[in-house]
């Protein structure tokens, strides 16, 4: 008898825990978090003063419309893929636009990054028959020595920019070698400042462009070297850039007038030293979600 008691005990107990925990919440649980996608979409655009590159004026000291858009696929941690497109509106007696197409890698080892691909400048619609459009591969070390300061450098190496291209109607195909290159230093130094939380850092850089003697024979070119200091004021997406440049030919001679002079425009001096204001928007697709 005390077990049949017993059991009838145990069983209410059961049912009544049952039905307990039956109306208790239940707490749903979460799926694991999607790992994020390797793909990513970077994108800007920006509005400048005078399109300055290295040092010589490419908008004849006008305002400039610039674009960009790339495609990044995050292989490892410290490997990213890309390619991307850039243009901007332009002014040098020769084409309207120029667009710069690259394709690398970016490699990143701790504080040490190497961003190591090729780039493609074209100049579509040039009057002399496309002699601007040309090709070249490029370095760019860099090393963060601090939170506040990162080192860089520019490496660019173009072994037949021109071979093979006409110069103009009637002085015929390009004759000698055609080799460009390209060597800056550029550093990053964020200042201890952040108002209202913007970022403010100065961007000063050096660089030099050799040209071959073929390139010197055929254009008139001319090495040169030219120097800029900017400071950044970036806010989230948006940075204004307060940037003043100088070169070695701020009174162009024979010697750098084909860099600096155009036949289209007399008159005109691409050269010089000058103060451009740079307002930039720069954003990636994932920083949208």
């Amino acid at each position: 008898m005390k077990r049949v008691v017993l059991s009838v005990v145990a069983a209410v107990a059961l049912s009544a825990t049952s039905a307990f925990a039956a109306d208790m919440p239940v707490k749903a649980v979460k799926a694991p978090a999607a790992a994020p996608s390797p793909w990513d979409v970077l994108f800007g655009a920006a509005l400048t003063t005078d399109y300055e590159l290295r040092g010589v004026s490419q908008s004849n000291h006008k305002p400039a419309v610039q674009g960009y858009t790339e495609l990044d696929y995050t292989a490892t941690d410290w490997l990213k893929l890309y390619a991307g497109i850039w243009g901007s509106s332009l002014w040098t007696g020769f084409a309207d636009a120029e667009f710069d197409i690259t394709a690398g890698v970016r490699f990143t080892w701790g504080n040490f990054g190497l961003d190591v691909g090729y780039i493609q400048y074209e100049y579509p619609g040039g009057a002399i028959n496309g002699i601007g459009n040309y090709g070249e591969e490029y370095f760019k070390p860099s090393y963060k020595v601090a939170d506040w300061l990162t080192l860089g450098g520019v490496f660019e190496v173009g072994n037949g920019n021109f071979n093979s291209k006409t110069l103009a109607p009637g002085l015929g195909p390009w004759v000698g070698n055609a080799g460009h290159y390209f060597v800056a230093g550029n550093a990053v130094i964020t200042l201890p400042w952040s108002p209202m939380g913007i970022a403010i850092s100065l961007n000063p850089e050096i660089g030099r462009e050799y040209y071959s003697a073929g390139v010197n024979a055929n254009l008139g070119f001319s090495s040169d070297t030219y120097w800029d200091v900017g400071l950044d004021f970036n806010y989230k997406a948006i940075t204004l850039d307060l940037r003043y440049w100088d070169t070695n030919v701020n009174n162009p001679t024979a010697t750098y007038a084909a860099q600096c002079l155009n036949a289209v425009n007399p008159g005109t001096n691409f050269c010089g030293s000058r103060f451009v204001a740079t307002l930039k928007f720069d954003t990636a697709l994932s920083s949208l979600k």
